[in-house]
């Protein structure tokens, strides 16, 4: 084995924990291997922090929690403005999105992650978790940092220390990123997870489907720029998280580091300003130029009838068709005709099938005016469907006036 290769190997070790084996020491079997492994990860680790993690710590400016784990702790009034909204309004409760009705932002607990890699999976580490939440007058934000693997365990024990039974966890797309991968994380380290069984709203839910039909893409950046009027300087993106820890791992760099310390701030507070605004545009989607459709669509998909309804007959002027049918459907179902038929008119005016369709239906099994029913059914494109509706509604007339004539005959 090349003396470089043997470097890197103790460089690991060194990282995860584990001790090199006393010179011309080997275990007998896989076994006996496993076994260290095992105690490895599960044996307490001297209470006493390295040199190295305060150095990390002072990087960071963080204070040192555990071995292999700092923390970097963030105060901020809520009258700390961040875009064009204040932290205020996590003072008291936040209403409207479909996915919660209300809640209390005190239970709310914002969680953010950087990893070692962007595609998941078990093999992907969590080396910096973001947490925020409401203490008081402030917005307090945690963010845990391992200087090592061997932190790992600690981080979730002290993620756990801060959260509360009843937290409200949410987050931009951690149902399908940030959450399996704390849980997998858990599993595997055979540590207690904090994070399962709580409530999860991800925020990137109602951004898609309020604006995904109007933005080029949903991106927590993008909500920062086009929502939350936030402009990012000199942000370190992402992407380059990953590899701005491995060089310190790996050479000690940590030079930056710090913006991914911003970087990840910055997540955590566009997070706790947009679930406000988010509650803002379900209530007023068309002020906020949102998808009012998508909007009332969402309430009704989580039964929340009443509130879709209500968002469609509020904003009913800034309606686009599709907006409009979404609006008559629901009248058809109240039975209240006048005010469909009003709409499907309109609609029918620019050309819209489905309008000429409903028109059709309503006069001939509503009104029985299969006259009137006719003249629409007759303006249907050619489809099977309507080619049979057409020649129902003649054979009914053709029987109505059979049926008359003998009475208008007759002395």
């Amino acid at each position: 084995m090349s003396n470089d290769l043997k470097q890197r190997l103790a460089t690991l070790r060194r990282q995860s924990g584990i001790h090199p084996a006393t010179p011309g020491h080997s275990d007998a079997t896989l076994a006996d291997r496993i076994r260290r492994c095992h105690a490895t990860v599960r044996t307490p680790v001297a209470s006493t922090p390295p040199a190295d993690d305060e150095r990390f710590a002072a990087m960071l400016g963080a204070s040192v929690v555990a071995p292999g784990l700092v923390v970097v702790e963030t105060r901020l009034s809520l009258d700390h403005q961040h875009g064009c909204f204040r932290l205020r309004r996590l003072r008291g409760p936040v209403r409207g999105l479909a996915e919660i009705t209300s809640l209390d932002p005190r239970r709310a607990v914002f969680v953010d992650t950087e990893t070692t890699g962007l595609s998941g999976g078990t093999g992907t580490t969590v080396f910096m978790l973001g947490m925020a939440r409401v203490v008081g007058p402030e917005l307090v934000l945690r963010q845990y940092v391992l200087s090592r693997f061997a932190g790992e365990r600690a981080m979730f024990a002290a993620a756990a220390d801060w959260m509360f039974d009843d937290a409200v966890l949410l987050s931009f797309n951690g149902r399908s990123f940030d959450l399996p991968l704390l849980q997998a994380r858990a599993r595997l380290l055979g540590c207690h997870d904090s994070f399962a069984g709580k409530s999860h709203v991800d925020l990137l839910h109602p951004t898609r489907r309020a604006f995904g039909g109007l933005w080029p893409d949903c991106r927590l950046l993008s909500a920062e720029q086009r929502l939350l009027g936030f402009e990012r300087i000199n942000d370190l993106p992402g992407s380059e998280a990953p590899a701005s820890w491995l060089a310190y791992l790996q050479r000690g760099d940590a030079s930056r580091l710090p913006g991914v310390v911003q970087h990840n701030q910055w997540d955590l507070l566009s997070l706790a300003v947009l679930l406000p605004a988010l509650a803002d545009v379900y209530t007023h989607p068309a002020r906020w130029r949102a998808d009012i459709a998508a909007v009332a669509r969402g309430y009704a998909a989580r039964g929340h009838e009443l509130r879709a309804f209500d968002v469609l007959q509020r904003n009913r002027a800034s309606l686009d068709e599709v907006g409009a049918l979404e609006f008559a459907r629901m009248l058809r179902r109240r039975r209240q005709w006048p005010e469909a038929c009003a709409i499907w008119q309109g609609l029918v005016d620019r050309g819209n099938v489905e309008a000429m369709e409903q028109l059709a239906k309503y006069h001939e099994h509503v009104c029985k005016n299969y006259v009137q029913a006719l003249d629409y059914a007759q303006r249907l494109p050619q489809a099977p469907d309507h080619v049979r509706r057409v020649r129902r509604l003649v054979e009914k007339i053709a029987r109505l006036n059979a049926a008359l004539c003998p009475a208008l005959l007759a002395p």
